[in-house]
């Protein structure tokens, strides 16, 4: 069943939310009026398909994702979906006293899985259709000891789409009493549309002088390495094609930046496709992730095999396992101090 909301705010100017009713998940597609559209589910908070044209004006998803929620919860990749409470890895899942969920070995992985909010139903809170914006906000509320963290945390996430072709996602968090919050959402990027060609020939520019070193569980050593004369160094744009080929094992890399409320400090690119995004974060890092061969084989967008390379993940977010080194930034949230992370996906 799928009911439409469209209201026109001047004669040229039509923005609309169309809503897909699955047996326990809403989808939520917000469309503005240059033939961009974004498809939101309530199952994990979740970008299912970002649809933009190519330079031809064909109007393709740049973003993997599945055609049926159930797919969703039997891969662990976390396509599209909000992580939370705290992206990235927890060294032995441990913050002062509390002993956190250790899904990932004896470390803590993307927030927990007891249950992984990147796999449970949001709460729609309301949808906004305003003179050149429309509008989604979710709400999640994560129990006190959930995943072994303290304090009841509520988060919501607000989905905007403007006819400026800015996509934008606010997590705002709300505590009672200290714990830690670092959400990210976890979209793979592949611009040729509809997955069909590998990212290899995609062009990056990152504004990012140090990543984090990492140890053999890729848990951060607390070491910042300058990017100078190696692969990571993404100042000018650079081949996808390039990089793999001096990275062996792909990239699973935090890159630290600037905040910024203003001015992008991403840029991925497809020439082919003449498709680009550009990513803003007010966090302070972006943990860039391309995808592996799977262990068994599935289908991607529909009728694509997932494969290595398929799909680059853009994950705007504070240096993980910030809470064990100093420099990495607070992620601490306390019943007085709401925190905030906004990222702005601009896609043109």
């Amino acid at each position: 069943m799928i009911k439409s909301i469209i209201r026109r705010h001047r004669r040229d100017c039509i923005l609309k939310i169309n809503k897909e009713e699955f047996q326990n998940v809403n989808w939520y597609t917000l469309s503005n009026d240059n033939h961009v559209s974004v498809t939101i589910s309530t199952l994990g908070a979740t970008v299912v398909a970002v649809n933009t044209p190519d330079k031809k004006g064909n109007v393709e998803n740049i973003v993997l994702g599945f055609d049926n929620p159930q797919t969703y919860p039997k891969h662990n990749d976390y396509f599209g979906a909000s992580v939370a409470r705290v992206a990235g890895r927890i060294k032995d899942g441990k913050w002062r006293d509390y002993q956190l969920n250790q899904n990932e070995g004896q470390n803590t992985l993307h927030g927990g899985n007891k249950p992984s909010l990147s796999y449970v139903n949001w709460k729609k809170i309301s949808k906004f259709i305003r003179p050149e914006e429309v509008g989604l906000v979710l709400k999640r509320f994560s129990i006190d000891g959930e995943n072994g963290f303290p304090g009841d945390l509520t988060i919501d996430a607000i989905f905007r789409l403007n006819n400026r072709n800015e996509f934008s996602i606010t997590y705002i968090g709300h505590a009672s009493k200290q714990t830690l919050f670092n959400p990210t959402n976890h979209m793979y990027f592949n611009l040729s549309g509809d997955a069909k060609r590998s990212i290899k020939q995609h062009q990056i520019e990152l504004k990012s002088d140090v990543i984090a070193e990492v140890d053999a569980e890729l848990i951060p050593t607390g070491n910042l390495l300058n990017v100078d004369g190696t692969p990571y160094d993404l100042h000018h744009p650079t081949s996808m094609q390039s990089i793999l080929d001096q990275v062996s094992d792909g990239l699973d890399t935090a890159f630290k930046v600037e905040p910024s409320i203003e001015a992008p400090q991403l840029t991925l690119e497809d020439p082919e496709s003449g498709r680009k995004i550009r990513v803003q974060t007010s966090a302070n890092a972006f943990t860039l992730f391309t995808t592996n061969e799977p262990q068994e084989p599935f289908k991607i967008n529909g009728n694509q095999d997932m494969v290595a390379n398929i799909g680059l993940a853009i994950e705007p977010q504070m240096l993980p396992d910030a809470i064990h080194h100093s420099g990495f930034g607070n992620i601490i949230i306390s019943p007085s101090k709401p925190m905030m992370y906004r990222n702005v996906y601009y896609l043109n």
